[in-house]
């Protein structure tokens, strides 16, 4: 009989949890509420499928999330790489996590109103403070000597995830609507409230120019397969 030492694995695990990925990334508000069902139906599997590779909606956006995170922690690697300065890896970061907000709208706001763990919270939360904290520990002595880094990473998480989830809200009936989204304002609250020794933007500053909008917001990046 054959070995199957060297057979190659099987494709279609990785197959399914991608088009699991496109049909949420694909929603819009006109699709109602976000359900099993309707995810697993736009994505062609069956939801024995969907439970083979996900124990609900809840660990679905988990994964998803840290996909996303995952990017932005490779997006500030190659930034430090390029030899960027910190204050533009944290106006550059903060744009990318928008650009992924918008993108991602139905989705998101969708899962807002599932009664999802408050674990999936804290998760958001410590990987937002792992970002803060990389770029805080980049600024050395920028950063007041009275901060704890830790503590003070921990406390812009939380302010960034409140800031965006409820963008998330107030856009609720535009994306329903469906109106084009421009979420230029929220990145812009962002980078006014962060201190500017974090930003490098100074009040009479202007923000530098992003277009965030649903029309320029491109294509969703592809589902890690591997």
């Amino acid at each position: 009989m054959p070995s199957s030492c060297g057979r190659a694995p099987d494709p279609r695990p990785a197959r399914t949890r991608a088009a699991i990925f496109a049909a949420a990334r694909d929603l819009s508000a006109s699709d109602g509420e976000v359900t099993v069902n309707a995810l697993v139906q736009r994505a062609g599997v069956s939801r024995a499928a969907f439970y083979s590779h996900f124990s609900g909606l809840d660990d679905l956006i988990g994964a998803m999330l840290a996909e996303m995170f995952d990017e932005q922690q490779k997006l500030e690697s190659d930034l430090v790489g390029q030899g960027r300065s910190t204050h533009e890896m944290v106006q550059t970061t903060i744009t990318s996590l928008v650009v992924y907000l918008v993108r991602h709208h139905a989705f998101l706001r969708g899962a807002l109103d599932w009664k999802f763990a408050h674990r999936t919270y804290l998760y958001v939360v410590r990987r937002l403070s792992e970002l803060h904290e990389v770029a805080l520990r980049s600024l050395r002595d920028e950063v007041p000597s009275y901060l704890p880094v830790p503590r003070t990473a921990r406390f812009f998480a939380g302010g960034t995830a409140d800031v965006l989830i409820q963008w998330l809200v107030d856009t609720d009936e535009e994306a329903a609507a469906g109106a084009e989204l421009d979420a230029s304002e929220v990145r812009e609250a962002l980078l006014r409230i962060l201190p500017s020794w974090y930003t490098g933007l100074q009040p009479e500053d202007p923000i530098p120019p992003a277009d965030v909008s649903t029309s320029s917001a491109g294509p969703a990046p592809s589902a890690d397969e591997s």
